[in-house]
């Protein structure tokens, strides 16, 4: 629709019968829903029922007819408010809407995309698989991959999407011609080129986004890329329309239209390009949250993870997260104990970059009756190993376990275990072999030695040899009783 002048005959607003258009405006603004408020004369039969039937999904929707009897969609959306006003036995019916993209902006999600190699379009199309019919343009990202682990918590779609295109320094921008979320990821490159001619405007500079922007280290950017032109335009254009006013290009930042003197006029905001970049957006929600999960494999000192909020295992995980351990150093010494597959663990987030979680222990929440019957079930002795904080222990999977009791300690495995008593002394028992070698002596020192055995064995060098069975046998070279 190009140069028209638009009054309220040229109208028409659905789905609701106005005997009177009183007053409309739309503002369109980067990175940010649309908005529509109108207000109009409804006729007596009708002043209840617009408010009782609308609901969270009821639509409006504004068309513009113009000299040449072309019509446009120029509006779309959800209605946020509605009310109706009786003065002196007249109606008026006032409605909030919202860009379709504001159903985007309703419902705080928690989800992990956990494969670096998958490209920016494809987490969009992801998380818009949600919605009937919506759909996006991206123009930022150029095929470009996450990179890194990425996670919206507690975010609206819209948010996270918001966070994502101030990667690129960028924002969203939706459009309002259809009945379902669409929108720019990003500024569009346009094919063609709007010049303005305006006699009348507004020559401004917005020194306080600029020394934000310039604080968050948005690259490429100076003081001149906050040089804001505001002009009014017979011509309807959209957010992120290319224009040249004053021989600079520029780019509509901002648009809004209403009507006065009953003619529908639009006011916009030019920025140069650089001037609609925006700061990096970061999710200070996860600084100190701790994400449930459990290992699905490990490789070094990093596991992959399937997280409790993720609502299945994505076949293409494969993010490694580094895992904290009790101590490590980086030439190797230090304690090194990594979890085992399907063993609980937390994703921490110490600040408010996702890609810095780290993989950590986790709380047990099984009860102290499941427990003991769960090791009941693995041989186990049944009782509760975590039942008295004064006793420490260190178990694996496969049944070899430390304990540290404040009288004691035992090494074990199996029927063979080791135990260190502060009352009974030092106890060893093997269903196999003991073995004791030394390169050099082995001293023994005692009031009493007592060694018990069906058979006992001295051997020194050469056929020197002392045999105690059902009776004492000496072998030697030469023998000497005294």
């Amino acid at each position: 629709m190009g140069v028209s002048v638009i009054t309220y005959g040229n109208i028409e607003v659905g789905p609701f019968e106005l005997t009177n258009l009183q007053d409309l405006q739309v503002i369109k603004a980067f990175n940010d829903h649309a908005k529509l408020t109108l207000t109009g004369i409804v006729p007596e039969e009708r002043r209840d029922s617009y408010v009782q039937m609308a609901n969270a999904q009821t639509q409006v929707k504004v068309v513009l007819t113009d000299d040449d009897r072309e019509q446009k969609t120029w509006f779309q959306g959800i209605i946020r408010n509605i009310q109706v006003q009786a003065v002196r036995g007249i109606y008026y019916l006032t409605v909030e809407a919202a860009s379709h993209t504001c159903l985007l902006d309703v419902k705080l999600h928690k989800r992990s995309f956990q494969n670096p190699k998958m490209p920016y379009t494809e987490l969009i199309r992801d998380i818009l698989s949600g919605y009937d019919q919506a759909d996006v343009i991206d123009y930022a990202s150029d095929g470009e991959a996450i990179g890194s682990f990425v996670m919206q918590y507690e975010e609206t779609d819209w948010q996270f999407l918001q966070r994502m295109a101030s990667r690129f320094y960028t924002g969203l921008i939706p459009t309002t011609g259809f009945d379902s979320p669409k929108f720019y990821f990003g500024l569009p490159r346009n094919e063609s080129v709007v010049e303005i001619q305006a006699a009348h405007y507004t020559f401004k500079k917005h020194i306080a986004d600029y020394r934000n922007a310039s604080e968050n280290h948005i690259p490429g950017i100076g003081e001149a890329d906050y040089i804001v032109y505001e002009v009014e335009c017979a011509r309807l254009l959209d957010v992120g329309q290319e224009v040249v006013f004053k021989s600079k290009p520029l780019v509509v930042g901002q648009a809004v239209a209403q009507m006065k003197d009953s003619l529908l006029t639009y006011t916009y905001q030019l920025y140069p390009r650089q001037g609609l970049a925006q700061p990096r957006i970061f999710n200070n929600a996860i600084i100190g949250a701790s994400i449930q999960g459990h290992v699905l494999q490990i490789r070094q000192d990093t596991v992959r993870a399937k997280l409790d909020m993720d609502e299945q295992v994505d076949p293409s995980t494969d993010y490694w997260f580094p895992y904290s351990t009790i101590y490590a150093s980086e030439n190797n010494t230090g304690w090194y104990c990594m979890p085992e597959v399907n063993d609980r663990i937390r994703i921490y987030f110490p600040s408010n970059k996702e890609e810095e979680g780290i993989a950590i222990s986790s709380v047990q929440r099984e009860n102290p009756s499941s427990r003991s019957a769960s090791a009941a079930r693995h041989g186990d002795s049944g009782e509760d190993r975590m039942s008295d904080p004064a006793v420490k222990t260190f178990q694996t999977k496969y049944g070899k376990q430390i304990m540290l009791a404040p009288d004691r300690i035992v090494i074990s495995s199996g029927k063979m275990h080791i135990t260190i008593s502060d009352k009974e002394g030092i106890e060893i028992k093997s269903d196999h072999n003991v073995i004791i070698s030394a390169d050099e002596d082995i001293l023994m020192t005692s009031k009493n030695l007592k060694i018990k055995a069906n058979k006992l064995e001295l051997k020194g060098k050469e056929e020197n040899v002392i045999t105690l069975e059902n009776h004492m046998e000496f072998k030697g070279s030469e023998i000497k009783m005294n």
